[in-house]
């Protein structure tokens, strides 16, 4: 870990722009830290003990079951703040999830002091954080709304014509069993409506990628 007064404090991302951190003491307390893809942040019931601040990077923030089932909860990007180890700081409580960096992260370290005086002294930072935790609460209203009403097949539908409006209709890199940890399901399940999918002309399964042959379709079924 460095002292971070040379890099940019205002990471853009998604939603409202990230204030700088306050204060220059705070930014002396800061250290920068580069996190490689894999790593596990944080187990489930771990106690987080400082406020990271990303600058580069994404995420993923997941539950999961003893029998191996998982369910993304929501990925942290560069401008936006993992809720649920907010919780852990301010509660001293456990963290009720799994965090793992999906890619390389480079990010900003605070230690409970630092951020306590970030608080009690910013009140843009303050209202930054309830803007975050607003959001972020609407996100996991609608993920449990999803999961009691919709369908799997719905779901998982949705989730497709996201991922290829991300990929510009490009074949996607992925596995029955990722879309099933994303979805909180099994991979049995996801096979199944994948194929009926494809019987359907929708999209055409490969090892390990899944081409887009018919954006109407899919757009029908995940707007039906």
């Amino acid at each position: 870990m460095t002292a971070t007064s040379e890099i940019p404090l205002a990471p853009g991302g998604g939603g409202e722009a990230a204030p700088e951190l306050p204060w220059p003491e705070i930014r002396r307390g800061a250290q920068r830290k580069r996190i490689p893809a894999g790593t596990c942040l944080f187990h489930e019931a771990e106690h987080c003990t400082h406020f990271m601040w990303l600058l580069e990077g994404t995420v993923r923030v997941f539950k999961h079951s003893a029998e191996g089932r998982e369910i993304t909860l929501y990925r942290v990007t560069p401008g936006e703040l993992c809720v649920l180890s907010l919780k852990s700081l301010i509660g001293g409580e456990g963290f009720p999830a799994v965090a793992v960096a999906e890619t390389d992260l480079v990010g900003l370290m605070l230690d409970k002091h630092g951020f306590d005086r970030a608080v009690d002294e910013c009140g843009d930072f303050r209202r930054y954080l309830l803007e975050v935790l607003a959001r972020r609460l609407g996100d996991i209203v609608q993920l449990v709304s999803d999961i009691t009403f919709n369908r799997l097949e719905l779901r998982l539908c949705c989730l497709l014509q996201k991922l290829f409006e991300e990929s510009g209709g490009q074949p996607l890199p992925m596995t029955h069993a990722r879309l099933a940890h994303e979805l909180g399901t099994t991979r049995e399940m996801v096979s199944r409506i994948l194929k009926s999918l494809e019987h359907k002309q929708c999209i055409r399964l490969a090892r390990g990628k899944i081409q887009l042959l018919s954006p109407e379709a899919l757009g029908w079924i995940s707007h039906a």
